[in-house]
């Protein structure tokens, strides 16, 4: 954190990381209330390049909700700044959504078909990544 920056960026940067920890907290809610979307065995997966895709899944969408509240956190305790780690962390799951996505439009199960059965998730999906990303000049680029 920039010492000579005003308190009300001080404040506003804060604010900023809250809305990220409360966008991550609604992260979470979402995968306890749908574990089975979540927390599955890829290698039951009988198609190689889709069992691929959903292992890397599993890992982003953990980086997703922790790693992103940590990097958003750090310079707020800290003097040490991972922009472009927290960049990287939320972009991380909803590109790994898109490509799993088109693979499962190629094969011919609909592209993001599952948000008709499960609204929630675009809000995991779609939602919390763009707010992430809109947060993030709040958080590490302003003067």
């Amino acid at each position: 954190m920039n010492t000579s920056r005003s308190r009300a960026g001080f404040v506003s940067e804060r604010v900023a990381a809250l809305a990220v920890t409360l966008s991550a907290i609604g992260f979470w809610l979402v995968v306890a209330t749908y574990p089975s979307l979540f927390l599955f065995n890829p290698f039951l997966n009988t198609d190689p390049v889709l069992r691929v895709e959903q292992i890397v899944s599993t890992f982003a969408w953990a980086i997703f909700g922790s790693l992103t509240v940590l990097t958003a956190w750090l310079p707020r305790v800290s003097k040490y700044t991972l922009a472009p780690v927290y960049t990287l962390a939320s972009l991380l799951w909803p590109t790994v959504v898109l490509v799993i996505q088109v693979t499962m439009a190629i094969k011919g199960y609909g592209f993001y078909a599952y948000l008709g059965s499960y609204p929630i998730m675009a809000f995991n999906d779609i939602v919390a990544p763009v707010l992430l990303l809109a947060l993030r000049d709040e958080l590490f680029y302003k003067n």
